[in-house]
């Protein structure tokens, strides 16, 4: 067994989002206290005077990374971009698979299966199908030959060959057959989300009534709002039952929309994302995934030759980042979007949180939000600690 690891001197982000000089102790995989000193004898100490000790990140839309897309990598490749996640806080996420042929999502969905339960970098919450049931007109990257209705046969099957590790589904409600996939969804646990649709505030009613409860990449791949004809984005605004997924690497979104959205929806209910794709950590050029190339330019990717955004190339702690310099936002309600959020959403108590009893997942920020260390369960996945 590892030896309890001792933070000293950081600037706790709490659960209010304020931050407080004190000190954390980590041992076996939890938080075992939180105080402003704390002596304890045998565990490993790690100065962190000047640091920002958050939660871990959680990402719940993540398409891939360092070249590789989730939908077409190997185990292998799939376990690699989790231990590269750590290096910009994250801790926790869910592998998005888009919209492809069913031996696609089939062999996508059990290579996740496959590295799931390792160790050794930031842990797999879950899986996440984006498509294939979505909107011909609002496909954005996704290619429409990959685009059906929805049935519950196709849905059994995903998530049988899942493991039981499908929790999100992202889906067009009015197309046909989304409605009785709502409802089995929800009916098995899985967060049944609205994304990549034209669906009017009414549609949208009856889905949240059929089991839909949150929103994917609010104001991107849908309607926009309109002062006479309602859409899914007006309804979703106001509507307390449903959260709302949101991109915030300023080209998804601009700052003014960001703002409506924050202060539309209650705490919590709002929760950021990536939606970074196989660009993330790479450098400009082209590249090819999915049958499809892409360009990556200036930390944007685009389907090539089209204006269209194909997800981000950055990681959800540059939108933290950017948060705070576009909206004012203080780092901790920055963070919160981007842990307890998220963590909320997903039904999970122990974890987007720095409480007693709580997961060890915790990341250590400087200044500039670069990552000095990340913990997962207590084991130090990122940055020297001897």
């Amino acid at each position: 067994m590892s030896k309890p690891i001792l933070i000293s001197g950081a600037e706790i982000v709490g659960e209010d989002g304020t931050l407080r000089k004190g000190d954390l102790l980590l041992e076996k995989r939890r938080i075992r206290r939180i105080a402003p000193r704390i002596s304890a004898r045998g565990a490993h100490v790690v100065r962190a005077k000047g640091l920002v000790a958050s939660p871990g990140l959680i990402d719940t839309q993540l398409n891939g990374g360092w070249g590789f897309s989730f939908s077409g990598a190997s185990a292998e490749d799939t376990f690699g971009v989790g231990r590269r996640l750590v290096e910009y806080g994250v801790t926790g996420y869910l592998p998005t698979l888009i919209s492809l042929p069913r031996e696609m999502i089939r062999d996508g969905l059990r290579a996740i299966r496959e590295v799931a339960g390792l160790a050794g970098g930031a842990q797999i919450l879950g899986i996440h199908l984006e498509g294939p049931w979505l909107a011909p007109g609002r496909n954005g990257a996704h290619q429409l030959k990959n685009l059906r209705p929805a049935t519950l046969e196709e849905f059994e099957a995903h998530r049988a060959e899942a493991g039981g590790l499908l929790r999100k589904i992202t889906l067009a409600p009015e197309r046909p057959g989304a409605l009785e996939v709502i409802e089995a969804g929800a009916k098995a646990g899985v967060i049944m989300a609205a994304g990549h649709t034209e669906a009017t505030a009414e549609e949208f009613d009856r889905a949240v009534r059929a089991g839909v409860r949150h929103v994917t990449h609010l104001f991107n791949a849908m309607n926009p709002i309109h002062h006479r004809q309602p859409s899914l984005l007006n309804a979703a605004l106001v509507d307390d039952r449903v959260s709302t997924g949101f991109i915030y690497d300023r080209v998804h979104v601009g700052a003014l929309a960001t703002k409506l959205l924050l202060r539309a929806k209650p705490r919590g209910k709002a929760v950021l994302v990536s939606d970074a794709v196989l660009a993330l950590g790479c450098p400009s050029g082209e590249m090819t995934a999915d049958g499809e190339t892409y360009v990556v330019s200036k930390g944007t990717i685009r389907v090539k030759g089209t204006d269209t955004i194909a997800g981000s190339a950055q990681p959800i702690l540059y939108g933290v980042r950017c948060l705070v310099e576009d909206l004012g936002l203080p780092l901790g309600e920055a963070l919160y979007l981007a842990t307890a959020a998220p963590a909320k959403l997903l039904g999970l108590k122990n974890k987007g949180v720095l409480r007693e009893g709580a997961d060890a997942d915790v990341v250590l920020l400087d200044r500039g939000l670069e990552v000095a260390m990340t913990f997962v369960r207590g084991e130090c996945v990122h940055g020297n600690h001897h």
